[in-house]
């Protein structure tokens, strides 16, 4: 069936270099993300005028080219148009190498970003359920809680599976080889062996990084984290990699008349091994290592947690505008797996917030202008359901104090979620869904104040400031 975008899915596909040039395509909530041969012969001024395009970004390997809501259409259509497998590699040639950095950056957003829509979903089912279960209006024992919180919860519990899935196909190896070692990593008997087991011994005994096990193998210590390796992030995209690079040696070395049963079974038997005795715990210590950081710049006497707070708050806008967020996400999301809740995202979380009260500032005082109105109105309603770019690059980068101030707020906000000690509970929505992120799972909704509280103040100040700055004849002139 011929779709309404392809004509500018196919000049969007030239103007990148056709489709020799991409080496792939993946997209998240608001971008196009190819990754190039070469990205001299994408022609980006022509590509930024393109009707749909709002933006093109080079970053973190990636070309990045901003659609907005419609993305998924995009993509869809480009993918049938060029026969493009969905989320896989479109040609043979390994990706050029970029750098440590950028290849960083495109890994981890390419294994996140297709699990973003369902990852959100999840979260905001989660939030809201458990938000009316502390409320008292629905009971922890009833069949919509258990039904629901199944469908919240149930997502994050099994994400090393999906993210095996999604790991498997940026490492280009078998997407059921990765999603297997994901199920070896949740499953139950593994999960619960500190309850069903007594400790064997304990490493690093009288550290911070103090670990008990339960059960060796052939000797070696079996490490487990509390709540075993369910929601985890780090470890399964280790492992895949791992693996992806085990099964590429068994395709090699082993007699074609053997290799499809021999390769699962000693890529899946080595990697399992390897991750439960050194990749699991190594990635759990680097992350721990991170959060006590963090937390050690929380703890410093008064100023702690504002200036963490406002670098957190303010420096995560910038982190997307370049699309570099995903590691923050990353590790967010590894932290609530060990601890239960994430300070990190608590505070840089408030970015759509502070730009959803601009949105609304720049609707009040550009009220007579058409040109303003007609990418205001649309921007703020995506920024108020959590997707911030099409305000962003259609309105407040353009206006370059706008975006300004969009920093100066998130830093404000930031620093008072900082100085009050708030923490996220899950990563799920995001603008004013975004709330459901601080409901304490257990109980308890003064996480939920303390973000009402800096997002009010620092929401209001934004919004007044902006409404005060608003220059129309300027912002006609910058717009294009």
């Amino acid at each position: 069936m011929a779709s309404k975008y392809e004509d500018v899915c196919k000049e969007i596909v030239d103007l990148v270099g056709g489709k020799g040039n991409i080496n792939s395509l993946t997209h998240c909530v608001t971008r196009l993300r190819f990754t190039l041969k070469d990205e001299s012969k994408a022609d980006t001024a022509k590509l930024e005028t393109t009707r749909g395009v709002l933006k093109v970004v080079q970053a973190g390997g990636q070309y990045q080219v901003v659609i907005g809501a419609k993305v998924n259409s995009y993509y869809e259509t480009i993918c049938e148009m060029y026969n493009i497998g969905t989320g896989t590699s479109v040609a043979a040639e390994e990706e050029t190498s970029k750098g440590t950095f950028n290849t960083l950056m495109n890994t981890i957003s390419g294994i996140l970003a297709p699990t973003l829509g369902v990852l959100t979903a999840a979260g905001i089912t989660k939030g809201v359920i458990s938000l009316l279960a502390t409320l008292g209006i629905v009971g922890t024992d009833s069949g919509v809680y258990m039904l629901l919180y199944a469908l919240g919860d149930g997502f994050f519990y099994f994400l090393p599976i999906l993210l095996g899935f999604t790991a498997a196909r940026k490492f280009k190896c078998s997407e059921f080889i990765g999603a297997a070692v994901g199920c070896a990593l949740v499953y139950p008997a593994m999960v619960n062996i500190g309850s069903t087991m007594e400790i064997a011994g304990t490493i690093f005994a009288g550290t911070a990084f103090e670990m008990s096990y339960y059960n060796t193998f052939f000797g070696i210590p079996i490490i487990m984290p509390g709540a075993g390796y369910t929601s985890s992030v780090i470890p399964i995209i280790l492992a895949v990699y791992a693996a992806s690079k085990i099964e590429k040696w068994c395709k090699n070395h082993i007699h074609e008349l053997l290799r499809a049963v021999l390769t699962p079974l000693i890529t899946l038997i080595v990697t399992v091994v390897l991750t439960y005795i050194v990749i699991g715990p190594v990635s759990m210590v680097i992350c721990g290592v991170i959060s006590l950081v963090i937390n050690a710049l929380y703890e410093v006497p008064v100023v702690g947690g504002i200036i963490a707070g406002a670098i957190l708050g303010g420096g995560f806008g910038v982190l997307v505008l370049f699309g570099l967020h995903w590691v923050i996400i990353s590790l967010a999301l590894s932290t609530i797996a060990i601890q239960g809740y994430d300070i990190m995202m608590a505070c840089g979380g408030i970015g759509p917030m502070i730009g959803m009260f601009q949105g609304i500032a720049i609707c009040i005082a550009a009220r007579k202008n058409q040109k303003v109105m007609d990418l205001a109105v649309p921007s703020t309603i995506s920024q108020i359901c959590g997707v911030g770019e099409p305000l962003m690059y259609s309105i407040l980068i353009p206006i370059k104090k706008l975006f300004a101030l969009n920093i100066i707020g998130g830093c404000l906000g930031g620093a008072i979620l900082g100085i009050l000690g708030t923490k996220m509970y899950m990563f799920g929505g995001s603008g004013l869904f975004g709330i459901f992120n601080y409901v304490n799972p257990n109980g308890g909704m003064s996480d939920v104040v303390k973000y009402c509280v800096g997002v009010g103040i620092a929401g209001i100040c934004t919004m007044i400031a902006t409404i005060a700055m608003w220059n129309d004849e300027e912002a006609s002139r910058c717009i294009r």
